[in-house]
């Protein structure tokens, strides 16, 4: 059943009971066994939870505590019941200890819970604390302390009564002090807020009542304890060994409020004088004391704010000096690039040229380049390639958008040239379609034609390891991609007289005019870029390289017998180890 619903029923039930039975001879029985009854099933409650459990529990201290509240008020109700004979004073002072172990007990507990050490960065906050524990301490004196000895039978129940006295003003100022360093606006740890403070209020009004001989109504208070004992259980069963929280400053009006209530307690109300001088003196140097340092955290606060306009500043005119730059550097890039570039808004109206586009096109466009611009920067959201036609040429073109601008930069190439050589080699069966390397035949025949002029040379026979799996898993479109790409790679750090070439699938063939010591570093090169992923429409797909090496002309001295060689030593390291190479 739901720990809120308990208690609404509980208080809801009994407390009109209680008022309409109200009588010095009932109440005080009604509200006892009721109190009992509450705090029986607390008992049980922090036995099976702090107690009874193995390992032990972070907060079994709470449970024995509870555990000695509740022993301490069946003793109290047991000798209340006693006849006078049997119920001498000093049993009283004797059933006190355990109600006084309790107040020991959870201020420890409590006490646990803060941070001291950061009492240097957030003095304020304890002295919140400290004033509000005076206040506290000064009403607790006017309404009850003062009375004591009065109220006292025999020296050894005021002694009892004092000890009493101030392991509850222990337990007050550690939940004080909790309260303004670290747990006021938690919610996490609102349940033990209401549950001490709750504890406290009921404290001060059952002693309130009974040390002016008010039992009847000093009673209503009883039934308080076991809720405040309930939430004390129902917190410390989840929160974890060690309370972490937001330290904030304390409400500031709190210790205020405070003090304009006890200034109207003592002004209006008897108060012995050296209560009267003490409180006085000792709340306002707090008070003073709080000011000091409240100022001393303004003025640091102020300089550090001033700290952080001069930085921020500082920041701003470094970044617009460094946004003046780049404005420089891109107008230079724009105005000084040896190919054509662009500036086209989104409508696709052409807003600026540089020199070499003025230099190709006059001052307009041809209309049938500018249809297709136009039809492509409408919807582009990100930089893409893409071949443009004009009339005979061909551009390869780049559209990049600029961020929180209307316009996009288009730069033109023109590989009309290009485009017509591969289209040449294509016809004449020399150029492989897929990968615009040369194919095996034109390998060959220029190979053969170079050795008679070379000295030395290196012959490469690569075989991609694992291209069949990015076929069957990625598709065949995946696996034309990945050998585009490869023939790029092996394109990317060949000499003019060097030539790389497909000789099918995943096969692949390079010759280079090196000495061994150069290929072996051409080699590593090539191994490190085959091994970087393959990006496919999001996806990285990888591949690794097999590669044999036949030596000209230690190896052989022919095309044929150096493939022979090399194809030999790539298969040895596809055979052992692969993404490696070896030499024949």
């Amino acid at each position: 059943m739901n720990r809120t619903f308990v208690i609404s029923l509980y208080v809801l039930v009994l407390y009109p009971v209680l008022f309409l039975t109200f009588n010095p001879a009932v109440t005080p029985v009604i509200a006892g066994i009721s109190t009992l009854i509450g705090l029986s099933y607390c008992a049980r409650s922090a036995y099976v939870q702090f107690i009874r459990p193995r390992p032990r529990h972070p907060y079994r201290l709470i449970g024995h505590a509870i555990l000695l509240f509740w022993l301490g008020i069946v003793l109290n109700l047991g000798l209340a019941l006693l006849p006078s004979r049997l119920h001498p004073v000093w049993s009283d002072a004797l059933a006190n200890v355990t109600l006084t172990l309790f107040l020991f007990l959870t201020a420890l507990v409590l006490a646990r819970l803060i941070d001291w050490s950061s009492f240097r960065q957030n003095r304020l906050l304890y002295l919140d604390g400290f004033i509000l524990f005076g206040m506290s301490f000064a009403f607790g004196y006017v309404l009850i302390l003062q009375n004591v000895p009065e109220f006292a039978r025999t020296p050894l129940e005021l002694v009892a009564m004092t000890v009493y006295a101030v392991c509850f003003l222990a337990l007050l100022f550690a939940f004080l002090i909790l309260y303004t360093t670290g747990l006021r606006d938690t919610i996490r740890h609102r349940l033990l807020l209401q549950s001490v403070t709750l504890f406290c209020v009921t404290n001060f009004g059952y002693y309130t009542f009974l040390v002016r001989d008010q039992l009847e109504i000093a009673v209503f208070f009883l039934p308080l304890y076991p809720i405040s004992l309930a939430g004390l259980i129902g917190y410390f069963r989840n929160v974890p060994p060690v309370v972490a929280s937001q330290r904030t400053l304390s409400r500031p009006y709190l210790p205020y409020i405070s003090l304009s209530l006890l200034l109207i307690w003592i002004t209006f109300f008897e108060v012995p004088g050296i209560v009267y001088i003490l409180a006085i003196t000792v709340l306002f140097s707090l008070f003073l004391i709080r000011q000091f340092f409240s100022e001393r955290r303004n003025q640091q606060l102020f300089q550090e704010h001033e700290i952080v306009e001069i930085d921020l500043a500082r920041r701003v005119k470094e970044q617009t000096s460094l946004l003046e730059l780049r404005k420089e550097e891109y107008r230079r890039l724009f105005l000084d690039h040896p190919e054509p570039i662009l500036q086209i808004n989104r409508t696709g109206s052409l807003h600026a040229m540089n020199p070499a586009a003025t230099e190709r096109f006059g001052q307009d466009l041809p209309d049938q380049l500018l249809h297709q611009l136009r039809q492509e920067v409408a919807s582009l959201t990100s930089s893409r390639k893409l071949l443009l036609q004009d009339d005979k040429l061909t551009y390869d073109t780049t559209l990049i958008p600029v961020p929180e601008h209307d316009y996009v930069y288009v730069l033109l190439s023109d590989i009309t040239e290009t485009l017509e050589q591969e289209q040449w080699l294509e016809s004449l069966g020399y150029h492989d379609a897929l990968t615009r390397l040369p194919n095996r035949r034109y390998f060959e025949e220029q190979l053969e034609k170079q050795l008679t002029r070379l000295d030395i040379g290196s012959l490469l026979f690569i075989d991609l390891d694992g291209f069949k799996q990015v076929n069957d898993q990625y598709g065949h479109d995946a696996g034309d991609y990945v050998l585009q790409e490869t023939a790029n790679r092996l394109r990317l750090h060949l000499r003019d007289d060097e030539v790389a070439a497909r000789l099918g699938g995943d096969e692949f063939i390079v010759f280079l005019v090196r000495s061994k010591p150069e290929t072996i570093q051409y080699t590593e090169m090539l191994i490190d870029q085959l091994n970087q992923p393959f990006w496919f429409k999001g996806t990285a797909m990888s591949v690794t390289p097999s590669i044999g090496i036949a030596r000209y002309p230690d190896d052989g001295t022919t095309t044929s017998l150096l493939l022979i060689r090399a194809d030999e030593a790539m298969y040895s390291v596809k055979q052992h180890e692969k993404n490696a190479y070896r030499f024949k």
